[in-house]
């Protein structure tokens, strides 16, 4: 089963921060498109179940890789919602469609 998850936005109220699973047999992949200018730039989320961790990795437009290794999924949260931050303010912009909770795109 895949769920598809929303990064929200800064501003929200801490109840309405991004989703985080409890479960780790829920989630296999995410990818989130961002957009600046000419430049786009990839965030992949997923849980390695051999390791047991949560993974984030950013590719940027210059064809670099980061990743990041998360062993709880309180800290894999707040470092998504740190990243979106980040990408906020230098004007990054989410590309394609967006997509709801339960996994269904808006329309």
């Amino acid at each position: 089963m895949v769920t598809t998850i929303l990064l929200t936005r800064c501003e929200l109220p801490a109840a309405d921060l991004w989703f985080a699973p409890t479960r780790a047999d829920t989630v296999n992949e995410m990818v989130w498109f961002f957009e600046r200018n000419d430049e786009f730039l990839r965030v992949e989320t997923r849980y390695d179940r051999d390791t047991a961790e949560f993974v984030l990795i950013t590719h940027a437009p210059d064809g670099g890789e980061q990743t990041e290794r998360f062993t709880d999924a309180v800290t894999f949260r707040l470092r998504l919602e740190a990243l979106e931050c980040q990408l906020e303010a230098t004007h990054w912009t989410q590309h394609g469609p967006l997509f709801l909770h339960d996994g269904w795109r808006r329309t």
